[in-house]
């Protein structure tokens, strides 16, 4: 590590829960978050609630917090751990966490995935785990060696000294004895060698041949299977339903009814959804009866004609630049609506020129505006849709 790392000393023991050895042996490492009453030791089953597990076959799991639903998580925050472990990003196995408080989402206060706040969220917390992990293992195998950890080096899931190597498998379970760091020093950018280069994701196989687990195939004894309609109309609410015919059919458990909808549950889901179809529901629709997409449409474009709220509005900004010595000053905007008065408040001010990509449709006075500029991007979509299709490098298009 080089002076420009990054090193990290605020963490308690509270901090970081070390949950010991692995049947068979191994380490199992866990992060309490700031926040948390306590970190959770143990999980459903009597399981370790743990970012990281290495067993004595150097099998390594990563538990990974977030949903993975097409945007490469999965592989994300897996490369952020590898990175500081030191092991390549194909020895790493991905499960998914369990529910638990350690799994909060410190920027959205809960275990939810959304917000583009996955890798900043565990940017921090998974690279201190790798690098928790990778300084445990290297101090046992100094010990077991009788040499100073700062003499040796980690090369692909293993400690190194000389042509000496001791795989992390081998020493998970010694590992697992030792203190966790409460210092540790992260990689500086220029050192990563996983994080932020191009990998093939982790969850491709899995979903291409089937062995993906999803949510619909979980299976636990005597579980039913629930069957829901709910009022088709924003607000309103349920009137009343016959179920009579409903529960005569093969499967059924009971039909109940909500404050705006009726759940059938049955023993397997096709059950429950063929018997839904035999309740007579009748709904209260309530305000939005007579809603339907013309009128959305046209409240909508009603409402594009008037200003809209100003939350704030200090200075002005290009007035400021011209009168700190800036001779011009031109803004940019990628999907600009330019709604209300927006195209007189942009012609009457101190810009040069604002600039606007012509991702959404322009407004007739903001085509005539002489200080709008619109730049296509059409011929930037088509290549990188081109290329998507021919397998090749989209991120060149922006070198």
């Amino acid at each position: 590590m080089n002076a420009e790392a990054n090193s990290l000393t605020h963490n308690t023991r509270r901090d970081f829960l070390k949950l010991g050895v692995l049947a068979g042996g191994g380490l199992v490492l866990g992060i309490g978050l700031s926040g948390c009453s306590k970190p959770a030791a143990i999980g459903a089953g009597g399981q370790p609630v743990a970012w990281l597990r290495i067993a004595g076959d150097n099998t390594i799991t990563v538990l990974v917090d977030k949903s993975e639903m097409g945007q490469g998580v999965y592989t994300a925050l897996t490369q952020l751990l590898a990175e500081e472990l030191g092991v390549a990003l194909e020895a790493i196995r991905v499960e998914a966490a369990p529910v638990g408080a350690v799994y909060t989402n410190n920027l959205l206060g809960a275990q939810i995935t959304g917000g583009s706040t996955s890798v900043r969220d565990g940017w921090e917390k998974l690279r201190k785990a790798g690098a928790q992990a990778r300084s445990m293992l290297v101090q046992a195998a100094a010990a077991q060696w009788g040499v100073g950890a700062d003499t040796l080096k980690v090369d692909s899931g293993a400690v190194v000294n000389g042509r000496k190597r001791l795989t992390f498998g081998e020493l998970a379970e010694a590992a697992a004895k030792l203190p966790v760091p409460t210092e540790v020093t992260l990689k500086s950018a220029k050192e990563f060698t996983l994080v932020g280069k191009p990998a093939k994701r982790v969850d491709t196989a899995s979903k291409l041949d089937g062995t993906a687990i999803y949510g619909i195939d979980v299976k636990l004894p005597g579980m039913l299977h629930g069957a829901f309609a709910q009022c088709p109309t924003l607000g309103g609410t349920l009137a009343g339903f016959d179920a009579v015919q409903a529960k005569t059919m093969p499967g059924v458990k009971d039909v109940v009814g909500t404050d705006n909808g009726v759940v059938v549950i049955a023993d397997h889901y096709w059950q429950a959804y063929k018997a839904l179809g035999a309740v007579k529901i009748k709904w209260d629709a309530g305000a939005n009866a007579s809603l339907d997409n013309d009128a959305i449409r046209a409240r909508l474009r009603k409402a594009a004609t008037r200003n809209g709220r100003s939350v704030r509005n200090d200075g002005n900004a290009a007035a400021a630049l011209k009168a700190a010595g800036a001779e011009d000053v031109v803004a940019y905007c990628t999907h600009g609506v330019l709604s209300g008065g927006a195209v007189a408040r942009v012609e009457g001010s101190a810009l040069l020129e604002l600039v606007v990509t012509d991702s959404i449709g322009t407004p007739d006075t903001a085509a005539a505006a002489k200080k709008i500029r619109h730049l296509t991007i059409a011929p930037l979509l088509g290549e990188a849709i081109k290329r998507i299709a021919d397998e090749s490098s989209v991120s060149s298009l922006f070198d």
